[in-house]
């Protein structure tokens, strides 16, 4: 297939400034990579905010930025030295790109490395563009190949199911467990069904019905609780709060028979991560899966994770692939 001079990507300008433009080819090949025709990419929580404010969090973007990192798509051409790959593959892509010699890349542990470079992030500089354009050149050993007959809506989803096999696997439970799920997106549902499909009981929390109500329907879990709606008071109002919610989901548990042994919070809001704290039993585990605030509020900072025998690990950068 003779390669295309030039591509189509959308590219953020600025909040809510999101131009298809026609961009040069990437560079030649290396000898270790492949090129995707991008077929489907889904649209992440830091898409969205990189979108809306231009930046995610504290990383600013400083120059135009493609969008995406949630594709699959065909190979169209392989590099001289990539010998697991093939013209015509269906593949997932791995947008991660670590140093490969630091300790925590020797330890197999390369989602954590310092210096990775991860497609639609702001933080590396230049940007390490996304995969929201028609075609990227790639590492071949960060694509992995995908049954054929495989939905390519499907085949977006790999790189946020690995978020939920990381966090299951990094949770470590015994069989058998009660896991409380805080936020029913899209990652929260993977988290429920990577839950559910390892045989834990699942109880899900959201403030929107209709997401418990599909979480519910469709068996992500088996009880679901809607979070009433409350506006933000003073410290003590808000743990108030927190203290009640949590209260609730303590008795969900119950009702299937057990105790929160873990949470997966999955909105990174700081009322759920309190929520969090507060629901899960002495001893359990409380999963950060979602971006948001680093510090949350006088019940993190406090110590009431510690008093209570809690353990938690915070989501670093993406999961790497199974």
């Amino acid at each position: 297939m003779a390669t295309p001079v030039s591509i189509t990507a959308c590219v953020l300008h600025g909040p809510k400034d999101i131009r298809i433009e026609t961009l040069p080819s990437a560079a030649a090949l290396a000898p270790n990579e492949v090129t995707v025709r991008v077929t489907s990419t889904g649209l992440c929580g830091s898409d969205l905010h990189y979108y809306n404010h231009y930046r995610n969090g504290d990383i600013i973007v400083r120059e135009p930025l493609v969008l995406g990192h949630e594709s699959c798509g065909y190979v169209t051409a392989v590099g001289p030295d990539t010998t697991s790959l093939q013209v015509g593959d269906f593949v997932a892509l791995e947008v991660g790109l670590p140093c490969g010699t630091c300790d925590l890349c020797s330890e197999g542990r390369y989602n954590i490395c310092p210096d990775l470079r991860f497609r639609s992030s702001a933080k590396s500089w230049p940007h390490f563009q996304g995969t929201l354009q028609s075609e990227i050149n790639h590492p071949a050993d960060k694509c992995y190949k995908l049954p054929p007959t495989l939905d390519p809506r499907l085949g977006a989803l790999i790189e946020p199911l690995c978020v939920a096999m990381h966090t299951h696997r990094r949770a470590a439970l015994p069989p058998n467990s009660t896991v409380l799920i805080i936020g029913a997106g899209a990652v929260g549902l993977l988290c429920a069904a990577v839950a559910k499909a390892n045989g834990h009981r699942v109880v899900i929390s959201d403030l929107q019905p209709l997401r418990i109500e599909f979480a519910t329907t469709h068996n992500f879990a088996d009880a679901g609780f809607v979070v009433p709606l409350s506006a933000r008071g003073d410290t003590a109002a808000n743990l108030a709060t927190a203290a009640t919610v949590a209260g609730q989901l303590r008795d969900k548990a119950k009702e299937l028979g057990g105790v929160v042994d873990a949470v997966m919070e999955c909105t990174g809001a700081e009322a759920s991560l309190q929520t969090a704290i507060l629901a899960a039993r002495p001893g359990g585990k409380v999963m950060l899966v979602g971006m948001g605030t680093p510090v949350c509020g006088s019940v993190w900072g406090g110590g009431e994770a510690r008093k209570r025998g809690k353990g938690w690990i915070a989501r670093p950068n993406e999961a790497g692939y199974a």
